[in-house]
């Protein structure tokens, strides 16, 4: 089990994560593959951080949860840019994609919701969104 993750001690490469965490030192765990883009966060809103990839070629995520275990959930396609942050303020990250100026967030609590923000060369930059 992952206690903790602090991202600037996590390195992912070709599917391998390399994880310094705060108490219980270093750890290597395999989990996705070298086209899939890293996206690690708190998706169950227990304070730790979980392993969790995008993969672009089939718009799947793929998250091995620290408490409730493995998930995949189908939500993008290969062109959308991965956007997670927690979004209806649940203390739970969201599974959201940003594409050509739109932002579609599959909320833990509130559900789908498309929103218009941005053009299509932006670049997102997720954060916390409470209302």
């Amino acid at each position: 089990m992952i206690t903790k993750v602090f991202l600037r001690s996590t390195e992912y490469r070709n599917g391998s994560w390399y994880i310094l965490r705060s108490s219980q030192g270093f750890i290597g765990v395999q989990f996705g593959e070298a086209a899939d883009r890293p996206v690690p966060a708190d998706y169950e809103g227990d304070g730790k951080a979980d392993v969790a990839v995008f993969r672009p070629s089939n718009g799947t995520w793929y998250l091995n949860r620290s408490t409730a275990g493995f998930a995949g959930i189908q939500f993008g396609i290969p062109t959308d840019v991965p956007a997670p942050a927690d979004y209806d303020g649940d203390g739970k990250t969201d599974v959201a994609v940003f594409s050509d100026g739109a932002w579609y967030l599959n909320r833990s609590t509130a559900g789908f919701t498309g929103v218009a923000f941005g053009a299509a060369n932006d670049r997102p930059v997720p954060s916390a969104f409470v209302p």
